[in-house]
């Protein structure tokens, strides 16, 4: 199905500027480029000051970068829309080849006409035109991550949606992530990339995105959480299955969970038990 278009000027707000000697703010092409580069495989934040109730998860967003280049420099995929407090995100999946290109080759504003200053903006017919030209004639592909990957699809974007879904809900993991001062509360893992949003009770709706429902656990041990193969005791150890002796999750039996500091959110006692309950 066509993709939609959205042209992000960056601007103070965004992740990705310089300041000038004037004091003014300066976004550097090359600068955001080194970023892709250097982490092609991480969801980027970007804030929406407007569009986020009409993005959808796979729409493509442009970055055009202000004066004094006033081009097209970026491309990448919203893989995730979400609110943080009173501030909207879109996590944005670079797509790298295409960012390249437009390095090279960028699209001036004077080709598509549309002028976007301070928030992303849904493409127009004629930018709309434009930006479908470009990517037709450099045969560049964007998956259409709601639907079923076609024959010889990069599936690189739609696996990279996956995890950022399975890191949970945006605003909980951030809210977790806080009270767990950013580790994993087995084994301390500090690689954010690896540290999912667990719920003790199964998600059944947003009400299940209470803090005293969560924890911080590394992607594997979140699994083996959700498989009721590890659990957490009373006494706040952690309990493994026999199912999994002689592996070395076993050396983990009867380790100390961390908790956070605030006694207002530490995991429910209560529910802790009742998972424990259902370890197989």
């Amino acid at each position: 199905m066509p993709v939609t278009h959205w042209i992000y000027p960056t601007n103070e707000k965004s992740n990705y500027y310089l300041d000038n000697p004037n004091g003014n703010t300066e976004v550097s092409p090359q600068r955001l480029l080194d970023d892709i580069e250097q982490n092609p495989d991480k969801a980027d934040p970007w804030i929406l000051n407007t569009g986020f109730r009409a993005m959808q998860l796979g729409d493509a967003i442009w970055v055009y970068a202000a004066d004094p280049y006033q081009y097209i420099c970026a491309l990448g995929q919203a893989v995730d829309i979400y609110p943080d407090g009173d501030v909207w995100y879109a996590s944005v999946i670079w797509n790298l080849d295409a960012t390249r290109r437009l390095m090279k080759d960028p699209i001036p504003r004077w080709a598509f006409g549309q002028i976007a200053q301070r928030a992303a903006i849904r493409a127009d017919q004629t930018a709309v035109g434009i930006l479908d030209d470009w990517l037709r004639v450099r045969r560049i592909t964007l998956p259409d991550l709601e639907g079923e990957p076609k024959p010889g699809e990069d599936t690189r974007l739609r696996v990279l949606r996956t995890i950022v879904q399975r890191q949970g809900q945006a605003t909980f993991r951030h809210q977790l992530l806080e009270a767990y001062d950013r580790r994993c509360a087995v084994t301390g893992e500090s690689a954010e990339e690896v540290l999912e949003a667990a719920h003790i009770d199964s998600y059944m709706g947003r009400h299940s995105n209470r803090m005293t429902n969560g924890l911080i656990l590394r992607a594997d041990l979140h699994t083996l959480f959700d498989l009721h193969l590890i659990g957490i005791d009373q006494h706040g150890k952690l309990v493994v299955s026999s199912r999994l002796d002689g592996s070395s999750y076993a050396n983990l039996h009867g380790s100390r969970v961390a908790v956070p500091r605030q006694a207002a959110l530490r995991p429910s006692k209560r529910s802790l038990a009742a998972h424990l309950k259902l370890l197989v």
